[in-house]
């Protein structure tokens, strides 16, 4: 870190992300400043944290204040930093006005910060990334037996997320998403009252969290037997899934990862029914990077963790998303998510 601090020219980094101070300190809790210098960390925490903080960190100073932005304040004095870097995503402009007035010092903006390190994960990252999608997927697979016509698509959320905690997650790391039928064209259609009926799709986007770090899966499944066009538009989803993922390995760039996905939907002519990225990063957050998704120049390296999720979602029809965590190794991919992705009649 004391080279990255050098290297982008600042004495000190505000990290005000919790996913960004879990990385760097392993403090889990909700609220925290961390001062990064070229030498030493300091966590600062109100008097809720300060018993945790001191458990959980190794290395970094602790400082209980219930007035963070002033004990910021009173630390750059002290040390007579002259540029401090921040976090432009995370730091409320109230947090940042409260600083420039009292902090005599130049502020750097740092969008692309610590995510840039968390990009690429290490073997330890990697099993416990394994675990959290090994939890979810078992949890989707013990509840297959209660998708059944009739069923509210509450209860379908409700059974998945007392299984996903049984097994083992702290929580999940999204409200599930649960849409049949007609609501299948949302892509983020949360579960609502309605009763699934015969015929329908059923789409469930879902994902635990353990030791903190997420997972990420969609099954689209039907509830009967297919229709000609349900198992048409299925089987071009997957299509798509799978060619994406037969792409993936070091060197490959996020973009070429995107068009080979979107590439067989506007073939099939449902381009327009295909409105977002392919994919986005997972580990600490739910989604961060990188972002697989047209434009996205990154090049892809061994331990980044994705998900690859096409869609389509036809208006007044419903909609098909496919989606798999995937871990980049030194030649390919590394499938976490442990569901088969073949169409599932329920």
């Amino acid at each position: 870190m004391r080279s990255y601090i050098e290297g982008v020219g600042v004495g000190a980094m505000l990290v005000t992300c919790p996913e960004n101070i879990r990385y760097m300190t392993g403090f889990t809790g909700s609220e925290a400043l961390l001062l990064l210098e070229k030498t030493k960390s300091t966590l600062i925490v109100d008097s809720r944290y300060t018993n945790q903080a001191l458990n959980e960190c190794v290395e970094v100073k602790i400082v209980e204040s219930n007035d963070k932005i002033r004990e910021v304040s009173k630390i750059a004095k002290k040390i007579g930093v002259k540029r401090i870097g921040f976090e432009p995503q995370q730091l409320t402009v109230f947090q940042h006005r409260k600083l420039k007035n009292s902090i005599d010092a130049g502020w750097k903006s740092m969008p692309e910060g610590i995510e840039k390190f968390r990009q690429t994960k290490d073997s330890g990252e990697l099993e416990t990334l394994r675990k959290s999608a090994r939890i979810s997927s078992r949890a989707f697979l013990g509840i297959l037996g209660e998708i059944k016509a009739g069923i509210e698509e509450v209860e379908v959320s409700l059974l998945l997320e007392f299984q996903i905690k049984k097994g083992g997650a702290e929580a999940t790391p999204f409200p599930l998403i649960v849409a049949s039928g007609k609501r299948g064209a949302l892509p983020h259609g949360l579960a609502s009252r309605k009763k699934i009926k015969k015929g329908e799709f059923i789409t469930v986007d879902f994902g635990a969290v353990y030791k903190g770090y997420c997972s990420d899966e969609t099954c689209t499944a039907i509830v009967g037997k297919p229709t000609k066009r349900q198992e048409r538009v299925y089987r071009m989803v997957k299509e798509a899934h799978d060619r994406a993922i037969g792409r993936i390995r070091p060197g490959i760039k996020a973009k070429d990862i995107d068009s080979a996905a979107r590439e067989v939907i506007e073939k099939a002519g449902l381009g327009k029914y295909f409105k977002h990225g392919t994919g986005h990063g997972v580990g600490l957050a739910v989604h961060e990077e990188p972002r697989i998704a047209p434009r996205q120049e990154v090049s892809l390296e061994e331990g980044m963790v994705f998900t690859v999720e096409p869609g389509v979602y036809i208006p007044g029809w419903g909609g098909v998303r496919i989606e798999d965590m995937v871990a980049v190794t030194r030649d390919g991919c590394e499938v976490m998510s442990e569901v088969p992705k073949g169409l599932m009649l329920l």
